[in-house]
């Protein structure tokens, strides 16, 4: 081979060959001499700064942003109906499971049938209801 800087196990000859062809020489070399480039009006201010990151950061904030101030309460609101709705149908299947319990308790503790558990259970709930029925809360209304 001869020395046109072609053989790559010779990088120095590389480097030396391509001058002597007219190339320009190696980014290297150029990179740490000089001032850097000139730029165009859309870069940073600071010659270090990247303005292409920095931008995509200002699109990112900029969406998330909008995000936490719509999608953020909606999800938070589809998730508390949601739980809210689990919530009600397992507290409504445990209070009918714990009615039959009270009254299948009831049913072999006291002698008799089954209607004297029955009424005793209603006359629990009863008591319940008239209870809280005392403790509500009336509004008025001012015509």
């Amino acid at each position: 081979m001869a020395a046109t800087g072609s053989d790559p196990a010779r990088s120095g000859a590389t480097a030396v060959g391509n001058r002597r062809a007219g190339f320009p020489p190696p980014l290297e070399s150029t990179a740490t001499s000089g001032p850097p480039p000139p730029t165009s009006g859309l870069a940073a201010s600071e010659p270090g700064k990247d303005w292409a990151a920095e931008t995509a950061d200002a699109v990112e904030r900029l969406v998330g942003s909008v995000r936490a101030k719509t999608s953020g309460p909606l999800e938070a609101l589809a998730r508390i109906l949601v739980y809210g709705l689990v919530a009600f149908i397992v507290g409504l299947a445990a209070a009918v499971l714990g009615a039959v319990a009270l009254v299948r308790g009831l049913d072999l503790a006291l002698p008799g049938d089954v209607w004297v558990a029955h009424a005793l259970t209603g006359g629990i709930f009863a008591l319940a209801g008239l209870f809280l029925w005392r403790k509500r809360t009336v509004k008025t209304v001012k015509v």
